[in-house]
């Protein structure tokens, strides 16, 4: 959430930018797809040998190789590996800086320049050789290709500078870029140059080279400045002056807050649509690190439009919450949020001399009052909690919240409360033991 001058966290501080150029930012699919591209790598480098081909990639080599194109489609499909040449990474360089997209340019260099002589590296070191070495009646179109089959390092290039290129794309243009990748990959197989294999581990080290360029120097993000949100409010009905945002943001939500003493402002939260978080890959990581249980990851706008009802069933139940003033999407769907502005830090960044019993028992009476209510909040973290000058403690970002929450679900939020405190140390000591702030699950 936010402090009186924007200072506080954002609840998110796995989203935190650190030595990255403005507008930049790491994302922790990366680190899956790079160590997934590894493994990919590794398990095919492992399955084959330089003397033997397996019967099943032999039929999958033959499926493609034997397919009877018209003889016309043969400029098309030259046309198209020539993206899996080194060649192509200075044009697409080029067409990067025509564009103004200077770190796309250092990207492809970095990424897909690199791999390419890697690739000539795996090739020397695994020493397996072209399909017409391993097979007979293979089919070659075009010259022959001399020299070691694995890895492809046409592949290799082709998906490098695929996946360096998709955060500066368009959804649209993504599925473009990923469409060549993948024609590349199997036009190798159809002119009778590489195997399955070659393809594949050749797409994998691709892929691993675009992801760790990703991860070390970043990716562009999509955060709307404050112009565009002041729009998107004026829009809405909603008028404000100055926008300033929250730092740290979080990895998908741009935070900001308006208004000052004596005035307290609205708290705008835009959750943008990046990719990067929708994708399979990404999603199926989240779901298996959560050991199954739900994730909250539908459009932004249905995602702040679940906070804003979690938060006005918390309101109801007699949670002290912020008000909700405006749910709406706009730009290419990213979903707004507008709720009232509270002042005062979290219970992370609260002074030592700030800390009590008192407030201690008032943040367990306001989570009894959600449990009452059949909610479970399920982030219950000193980021989550605001202190307002008065010392009561506010319950924000409700946006992994469950309504009807079950008896399991409140217990979860009762142990991590009590994480919580216990780890704020000697500022809270005696408050789990006051008299009168039990406030067991409403089910006992």
């Amino acid at each position: 959430m936010t402090t009186g001058d924007g200072v506080s966290t954002t609840g998110k501080r796995r989203g935190r930018r650190w030595l990255l150029a403005e507008g930049y930012s790491r994302h922790p699919g990366d680190v899956i797809r790079l160590v997934l591209g590894i493994v990919v790598l590794l398990l095919t480098t492992s399955a084959i040998h330089k003397d033997f081909l397996g019967s099943r990639e032999a039929a999958v080599f033959r499926l493609v190789n034997d397919l009877a194109l018209p003889d016309w489609t043969w400029p098309g499909v030259w046309l198209v590996m020539q993206l899996g040449v080194i060649g192509a990474v200075p044009l697409v360089a080029v067409i990067a800086l025509a564009t103004r997209h200077l770190r796309l340019a250092l990207d492809a260099v970095l990424a897909a320049g690199s791999i390419y002589l890697i690739a000539k590296v795996i090739k020397e070191f695994v020493q397996r050789g072209r399909p017409d070495s391993l097979l007979d009646d293979v089919h070659v179109l075009g010259e022959p290709s001399g020299g070691l089959g694995y890895v492809s390092g046409h592949s290799a290039v082709a998906v490098a500078l695929a996946t360096v290129a998709s955060p500066y794309l368009g959804r649209r243009a993504r599925r473009i870029a990923w469409a060549l990748a993948a024609a590349v990959c199997i036009s190798r197989m159809y002119v009778g140059a590489h195997l399955p294999y070659d393809v594949l581990g050749g797409a994998a080290l691709g892929w691993a080279a675009g992801a760790l360029v990703h991860l070390v120097l970043g990716a562009p993000d999509s955060r709307p400045s404050a112009g565009r949100v002041r729009a998107a409010l004026q829009a809405g009905g909603l008028r404000v002056g100055e926008l300033r945002p929250v730092q740290p943001q979080a990895s998908r939500s741009t935070r900001f807050v308006s208004g000052g003493d004596p005035d307290p402002g609205i708290f705008v939260k835009v959750v943008v649509r990046e990719w990067r978080d929708t994708d399979l890959i990404y999603r199926a990581w989240r779901w298996v690190r959560r050991a199954g249980h739900p994730v909250r990851q539908g459009t932004p706008a249905h995602e702040v439009e679940h906070e804003a009802l979690m938060a006005m069933l918390a309101r109801a139940a007699g949670v002290r919450a912020p008000q909700v003033s405006l749910v709406t999407s706009f730009g290419n769907g990213a979903g707004l949020l507008v709720e009232d502005r509270i002042d005062g830090p979290t219970l992370a960044g609260l002074p030592p001399d700030q800390m009590n019993d008192s407030l201690a028992g008032d943040l367990r009476r306001q989570v009894a009052a959600l449990h009452r209510g059949r909610l479970a909040h399920q982030d219950l973290t000193g980021d989550n909690i605001i202190v307002d000058g008065d010392g009561r403690a506010w319950l924000v970002d409700f946006d992994q919240a469950v309504a009807g929450a079950g008896d399991a679900l409140t217990a979860r939020d009762q142990q991590a409360l009590n994480a919580m405190l216990a780890d704020l140390g000697g500022r809270v000591a005696g408050a789990a033991d006051r008299p009168g702030l039990d406030t067991a699950s409403p089910s006992s």
